[in-house]
């Protein structure tokens, strides 16, 4: 399974009727894109590049989650995919002022 539809999965599984609940999903669902990223990084990876092209394959797989959420039959699913376009998984990572610069050096 990639992981935009493991995202999938995760959000329709979820249940977000409450803001902790909500909070809880975008847990969830960034700590799945962290590991994702993580684990196709490895600790001998130094190639700058290399490190983009695995970040931003991880943020276009988000995205990706966000349009099938939009396109599922189920609301809550398009409401959550709205509020998840929003607050992408590359926004909520390029919050964290570390994270930011160094995707910035990495050609970002």
């Amino acid at each position: 399974m990639f992981l935009d539809d493991e995202l999938l999965k995760i959000a329709k599984e979820a249940d977000a009727t409450t803001p902790e609940g909500l909070q809880k999903l975008n847990i969830d669902l960034c700590e799945k894109c962290e590991g994702y990223y993580k684990s196709k990084l490895g600790a001998d990876m130094f190639n700058p590049k290399q490190i983009k092209v695995t970040l931003d394959k991880t943020f276009n797989l988000w995205d990706n989650f966000v349009k099938m959420a939009k396109k599922d039959s189920d609301k809550t699913l398009n409401i959550l995919a709205t509020l998840f376009e929003k607050h992408s998984f590359k926004h909520q990572f390029l919050q964290n002022e570390e994270m930011n610069k160094i995707y910035t050096k990495l050609g970002g």
